[in-house]
């Protein structure tokens, strides 16, 4: 077999046990295709360690600042000091950790004196995480004997200068990974890079968006001309529902590009919402697999899966924000402009509209790119900008590959607010988010059974 590109999330690169794990992933794989890259993600819950660490410098709380900080540098000394022998590779390690640490304490204090903390600010923070997790696995790699080399992914990964939410510059991205990383896979070397980060063409650091990871490994592999993607995760794959509210959730064997673009805009959270669109024209197939069960096929992503005759996939929910009006004028354009206008990030574009001449309803999604809080900011940004509007947060569930209306499927107790026939086969409901649970149990029954047999 030709070429891999494998990343692995963060729930993996947690613990010494499981970076292990991690290279004995690698050294398998290795022997089983002829060239590898590899892209690792940061220590799991270490980005939104970083974020608050700025978010308290920018409040002025330097003593909280460094608390934090210096319990996410003992996380790493602990990390480090487990997995390298007392040497020149543990103080290599130790030296660059330091540095990312000072680096980090001194953009806080900048921050801190400013009284501004801008998006490019949380970049800066934000990718120290990955960089460092990188240098880790890149070291630990060579200590058990592979051939491999820590590649900056800012080298590579160039991006526009949205910060915190960059758009991959493709050409760019396509022209820096054939001069950087063909010649290492040429010569049998290993590439390993950190996910989720990337720079502008004049060199300031970008974020790709909570997830990003997922992003990167697809760029790469598109630009490689990969044979195939796999994401390495805790779980056995693509599940029919979140299992912490679906106790009976089960793995999707297949899915096609589409459904799981579906599936990751409206709420599944082991894939980016951007990842799936660079393997769409090379037709590059992506696994989704658990290192702890290799008995386990995972989740094949690919143009033409094997269809499940008529059954619901997958039922999955996300933040949104529900808007509505009466008895006023109502045009969809204007208002629309008006809204991007404020929240561009936070809501770009509803995903279920009602109205008449002067009734309205809306429902945005709200990314989970943005982050867990963003649903709250939508709304009080929507709120100052609507003052004569109903403005309130709910959850909007998604089932893919629905036929028919699902409100039958629902018991009294759950009333959704709106609905909507997507694009494709699926159907939106939008619920109070009290009711997500039980909402997403009765219609997980779904993924069971013909929905046109109810």
């Amino acid at each position: 077999m030709a070429l891999l590109v494998m990343k692995f999330g963060g729930s993996l690169t947690a613990s010494a046990q499981q970076l292990r794990r991690v290279i004995q992933i690698i050294h398998a794989e290795s022997l089983a295709w002829r060239q590898l890259v590899v892209i690792v993600a940061a220590m799991s819950g270490a980005t939104d360690t970083l974020r608050r660490i700025v978010e308290l410098a920018q409040a002025r709380e330097m003593l909280a600042c460094r608390r934090l900080l210096s319990g996410l540098r003992a996380d790493h000394i602990a990390l480090i000091e487990s997995l390298f022998p007392a040497g020149g590779v543990r103080s290599h390690l130790l030296h660059t950790l330091d540095q990312q640490c000072f680096g980090l304490l001194a953009l806080c204090e900048r921050v801190a004196q400013s009284d501004a903390l801008l998006p490019h600010h949380c970049d800066e923070a934000m990718a120290v995480g990955e960089r460092l997790m990188a240098s880790i696995v890149a070291a630990l790699a060579q200590q058990e004997g592979l051939r491999a080399a820590l590649v900056p992914a800012e080298s590579i990964i160039i991006t526009d200068s949205t910060h915190q939410n960059a758009h991959p510059l493709r050409d760019v991205i396509d022209q820096r990974a054939e001069r950087i990383l063909l010649p290492l896979l040429k010569n049998g070397i290993i590439p390993i890079l950190a996910g989720f980060i990337g720079a502008t063409q004049g060199g300031k650091t970008t974020t790709l968006g909570r997830g990003g990871s997922d992003l990167t490994a697809t760029l790469l592999a598109a630009a490689l001309g990969a044979d195939e993607v796999w994401m390495w995760t805790n779980v056995d794959g693509i599940m029919s529902a979140d299992p912490a509210l679906v106790p009976n959730a089960r793995v999707i064997p297949s899915l096609t590009y589409e459904e799981i673009g579906e599936l990751a805009f409206f709420g599944a959270r082991l894939l980016h919402p951007a990842a799936i669109e660079p393997l769409i024209r090379p037709g590059i197939p992506l696994r989704v697999r658990n290192p702890h069960n290799l008995d386990h096929d995972g989740t094949l992503v690919h143009a033409n899966p094997q269809q499940d005759g008529r059954r619901v996939k997958a039922v999955t929910a996300v933040d949104g924000v529900y808007l509505a009006s009466r008895d006023q004028p109502f045009d969809l354009v204007t208002f629309l402009a008006k809204v991007r206008e404020r929240v561009t990030s936070l809501a770009a574009d509803p995903v279920i509209v009602m109205q008449s001449y002067r009734r309205a309803t809306l429902v945005f999604v709200v990314p989970t790119s943005e982050g867990p809080q963003a649903v709250q900011e939508a709304v009080r940004q929507l709120q100052a900008l609507l003052s004569n509007w109903e403005v309130q947060p709910v959850k909007v569930i998604a089932a893919i590959g629905a036929k028919t209306d699902l409100h039958p499927i629902l018991d009294g107790h759950v009333r959704p607010l709106a609905s909507a026939l997507g694009a494709s086969e699926r159907r939106l409901i939008a619920v109070q988010p009290s009711d997500v649970r039980a909402a997403l149990q009765q219609l997980h029954r779904l993924t069971e059974s013909d929905l046109n047999d109810r």
